[in-house]
């Protein structure tokens, strides 16, 4: 009733009970059940006074007769008949691993190529340095670093 569950009548009820008191509540009950009952007394009369019911009866100017006759039959057209999903399509709609892990492995892969390039940067610098790392990271001379090292003019003085 009017969107409110029973825990919310519940409290309502407990907030009218402290406010209204346990001894005057049987009268303020009667009171509310009167008010409801007169007031649906007078919207029925207002009703029947201005023959809005009549006039929705006989006419229906929101065409919602229409409406549930459309509505309760069945849909023949082609348009609604349900597609046929391709191959391609179910693969995309329904696929195999979730979401998360496919972009977990594409995080992975992201910081691999990452660690990869650092790597092969690092690996530059020490060759143009002139020397290179070893499997262990220990720095070693390159060959063709110490040929030239040697065949300087000083070094043949």
């Amino acid at each position: 009733m009017f969107g409110i569950g029973t825990g919310e009548m519940l409290i309502i009820a407990l907030v009218v009970l402290f406010a209204v008191g346990p001894s005057k509540m049987p009268v303020f009950m009667k009171t509310v059940g009167k008010g409801m009952r007169d007031l649906r007394k007078a919207t029925r009369d207002l009703r029947e006074q201005s023959g809005i019911d009549e006039l929705l009866r006989e006419d229906d100017p929101l065409g919602v007769r229409g409406l549930r006759r459309d509505i309760a039959a069945p849909a023949t057209t082609p348009e609604s008949s349900p597609r046929r999903m391709s191959a391609q399509d179910l693969a995309l709609e329904q696929p195999r691993e979730a979401v998360d892990v496919v972009d977990a492995r594409a995080r992975a892969a992201k910081r691999a190529t990452a660690a990869r390039m650092e790597a092969a940067r690092k690996d530059a610098e020490a060759r143009d340095a002139g020397e290179e790392d070893d499997d262990f990271g220990a720095p070693v001379a390159r060959e063709d670093a110490l040929d030239v090292a040697l065949e300087s003019p000083e070094d043949l003085a």
